[in-house]
């Protein structure tokens, strides 16, 4: 069951995206500049499923379907920090497609979850965020412009989104997006993270293709 309306949602990344988001600034004003440090977590199994904390609540989106290469998001839950161990379980770790590790607490904070749990789990990450992100409104979409900070890599991010896939297609059209992949945060990160991840993925593979 989801919390309220899925969204359809373009999203580019790059060293620098200049181009783009000069268009974008052409044409919208920021309404809203936003500071935040949020912790991702990411599993080696799935990327259709986004867990992040911010501000001491677990904010989790599941990807719901994909249509003209713009995938649809819908929140399945929020939830304030401390967290009981049957919800760590069920909605992080079973979302994520992982099986849950015994949990020696009954209520975990973020610090907790991230120092004690997810470094027992080798399919597991818990990546730190740091997001300098520019709020504007084209075409009714929401769209934005992000300074991000993945494990001290700076990268750049623009998207937009709405529940209205043919103004987002617009949109994507105006500001050159489709020039790009779609790529969402679980994909970009574990991107960066690289190594540990990809091998275990290949690992999958190969023992899922049998001899």
């Amino acid at each position: 069951m989801l919390e309220g309306e899925a969204r359809f949602e373009f999203r580019v990344w790059n060293d620098r995206l200049d181009e783009v988001t000069d268009r974008l600034r052409s044409l919208s004003d920021p309404f809203e500049v936003r500071e935040s440090t949020e912790t991702y977590f990411v599993s080696a199994v799935t990327v259709d499923v986004n867990p992040k904390a911010r501000a001491d609540q677990l904010d989790i989106k599941v990807l719901v379907g994909v249509r003209e290469g713009f995938e649809q998001w819908g929140v399945k839950l929020k939830a304030e920090f401390p967290l009981d161990s049957a919800l760590v379980m069920t909605e992080l770790f079973l979302s994520l497609r992982l099986a849950p590790p015994r949990l020696e607490r009954d209520a975990y904070t973020l610090s907790q979850l991230v120092a004690e749990v997810v470094p027992a789990h080798p399919d597991l990450a818990a990546v730190e965020v740091k997001k300098h992100r520019q709020m504007h409104t084209v075409l009714a979409c929401t769209a934005e412009v992000t300074d991000a900070a993945i494990a001290r890599q700076e990268l750049v991010t623009v998207a937009v989104e709405s529940a209205d896939l043919s103004a987002l297609r617009d949109v994507c059209r105006i500001l050159g997006l489709d020039a790009y992949d779609n790529v969402s945060y679980p994909r970009a990160i574990r991107g960066v993270l690289g190594g540990r991840f990809r091998r275990r993925l290949s690992e999958r593979r190969d023992s899922s293709s049998g001899p």
